[in-house]
């Protein structure tokens, strides 16, 4: 009676996953459309596809990234006060699927530890998809290429972040996921979030 410690009632625990971030999707019709850039307007955006970084995969493939900036309404190339940093990133295409159509389904998918598809540009032989930019870089930056470590508590919260976006992208049964997970395919936010591309 004199302790005021109520007693805990019995907790069922589950060891299924349930997402922390719903919904998946946005409602059929909601879904923000995609810009469709021109190689003329990415090369003005790029400074004539200047190379922010360019990826080795461990099968020999290489993909390349080039940072550019757009107007943040209109999504113009931009070099105003109204700037947004983008990244653009040269695509390999390995699906039947029309280039478009898989830009779009893409397009659909949002998620807090996601990278933000913005937009795409399919013409002639370039396949170019356009991101939101993540202004501190890849992990992989982080791990092999600075000289102070990442405090154990970001290293948390990078890892937590990843956990969460494969376990989103494994609940979606509308598109089928073949990406490998490498350290340069996770990039920083400002604030050290993870998003992966």
């Amino acid at each position: 009676m004199g302790n005021g410690l109520k007693a805990r009632r019995q907790q069922h625990h589950s060891f299924l996953y349930e997402p922390l971030f719903s919904p998946p999707f946005l409602e059929e019709g909601e879904n923000e459309k995609l810009r469709v850039f021109s190689t003329k307007e990415l090369k003005k955006a790029t400074k004539r596809f200047r190379k922010d970084r360019v990826v080795t995969s461990d099968d020999g493939s290489v993909q390349t990234f080039y940072k550019g900036y757009i107007n943040g309404t209109t999504c113009a190339p931009s070099r105003t006060k109204t700037k947004v940093a983008v990244s653009v990133m040269e695509c390999l295409q390995h699906s039947p699927r029309p280039k478009h159509e898989k830009a779009e389904s893409l397009g659909e998918i949002h998620h807090p530890n996601l990278v933000k598809l913005l937009g795409y540009c399919y013409e002639d032989t370039i396949s170019l998809l356009v991101f939101e930019y993540s202004h501190k870089g890849s992990l992989h930056d982080h791990i092999f290429g600075k000289e102070e470590a990442l405090p154990w508590e970001t290293r948390a919260k990078i890892a937590i972040g990843v956990a969460e976006a494969i376990a989103f992208l494994h609940s979606i049964k509308k598109i089928p996921i073949n990406q490998e997970l490498h350290m340069h395919n996770i990039m920083l936010d400002d604030v050290m979030r993870s998003h992966m591309v």
